[in-house]
C-alpha cells in the first residue's frame, strides 16, 4: 500500500473513462478527514467526485494507517500543511490541485491554501471553523478523556456527529469502532491545536474559489461562522445541509460529493468566479 516519504498512507481512486483520461479532463482533487476518522469516511463519495476528477484520499498523521507520532510530539499547522502538501505531490506532482476537507481536515487546507496559493485552484470545507476559540463545546478533550477514556469520548461525540436515525445502524457502527481506535495523545494534541488556531487575519488576501458545506445542527461550528467567512472572503459558496450534525460528510456522503461535484464544474468551467491572479 503506498506511503509517502513522511509516513502517510494514501489510497488514489480514478473512475473515469478512458476518453476523459485521455483528455485529461477533470482536476485533482486531495480529500483531508478529520479527528477520529480515517480516508474510508469519504467511501461513498468515491463513485460521484473520481467519476469526473482523479481522487486521492489519505489517512491523516495519527490515524488509521498513517503514522503515529509518539506522545511527546509537538503538534504544529506547519507539520499538517507539509503533511497535505506532501500527499498531493506524492499523487499528481506540484500542479494545482482541488481540495475538499472536513472538520480539522477543512481548517488545515485553508491554511494550506493561504501559505501556498499555487498549489490549490479551489477549496472545499465541511463543518470546519476558521478560528478554533469560537468552535463551540471546545474540545477540552485532554480533562475529558483523562475522566472518562477514549471510550467515553467517543461516545460522546458520536451523539455530537448524527443526528438520531440518519444512518443505517452497521455504518453507525463502522464510524463508532473506527473512532475509537483514535489514540487519545493525538486526540488531545490536535483539539489543543485546532483552538489556538486562527486563520482569520490572512483571509483578506484568499483568492481561490471557495465552497463552505455546513450542518444546520453542529454542536462545534455554527452557521454565524460559516457567514463570517463568507464577509471575508467574497469568492464563497455555502451549501446547508438540514438534518445534519458534524459528522455530515459520512451521514450525508452522497448529498454532499454532488454539492462539491458541482461546485468543481463550475470551478473550471470559469462560470464561478473570474481565475484568480498567480
Amino acid at each position: 500500500m503506498p506511503r509517502t516519504a513522511r509516513g502517510l498512507h494514501y489510497e488514489v481512486t480514478d473512475l473515469r473513462p478512458p476518453w476523459l483520461r485521455e483528455r485529461r479532463s477533470g482536476r485533482p482533487v486531495v480529500f483531508h478527514h478529520g479527528v477520529g476518522a480515517s480516508l474510508d469516511i469519504f467511501a461513498e463519495w468515491m463513485p460521484i467526485v473520481a467519476a469526473r476528477h482523479p481522487v486521492v484520499r489519505f489517512d491523516m498523521r495519527g490515524f488509521g494507517q498513517s503514522v503515529v507520532p509518539p506522545e511527546s510530539h509537538e503538534w504544529t499547522m506547519a507539520e499538517l500543511i507539509a503533511d497535505l502538501l506532501d500527499v498531493g505531490a506524492a499523487a499528481f506532482g506540484t500542479d494545482p490541485v482541488q481540495v475538499m476537507g472536513e472538520s480539522i481536515g477543512g481548517t488545515i487546507a485553508l491554511a494550506a491554501s493561504l501559505e501556498h496559493p499555487s498549489r490549490f485552484a479551489a477549496v472545499a470545507m465541511s463543518n470546519a471553523a476558521i478560528k478554533g476559540g469560537q468552535i463551540g463545546y471546545a474540545p477540552g478533550w485532554r480533562a475529558e478523556i483523562a475522566r472518562v477514556g477514549i471510550d467515553g469520548w467517543s461516545k460522546r461525540l458520536m451523539d455530537m456527529r448524527f443526528v438520531p436515525g440518519v444512518l443505517p445502524p452497521e455504518a453507525l457502527a463502522w464510524f463508532a469502532a473506527a473512532q475509537v481506535r483514535s489514540p487519545a495523545h493525538v486526540v488531545i494534541g490536535l483539539g489543543e491545536l485546532l483552538i489556538g488556531t486562527d486563520l482569520t487575519a490572512g483571509l483578506s488576501t484568499f483568492k481561490s474559489p471557495l465552497l463552505l458545506m455546513m450542518p444546520d445542527r453542529s454542536p462545534f461550528v455554527s452557521l454565524a461562522q460559516a457567514d463570517a467567512l463568507a464577509q471575508l472572503v467574497p469568492q464563497t459558496e455555502i451549501a446547508v445541509f438540514p438534518g445534519a450534525r458534524h459528522g455530515l460528510p459520512f451521514s450525508h456522503a452522497k448529498e454532499a460529493a454532488g454539492t462539491l461535484l458541482a461546485f468543481l464544474d463550475r470551478v473550471e468551467s470559469g462560470r464561478l468566479f473570474p481565475p484568480r491572479d498567480t
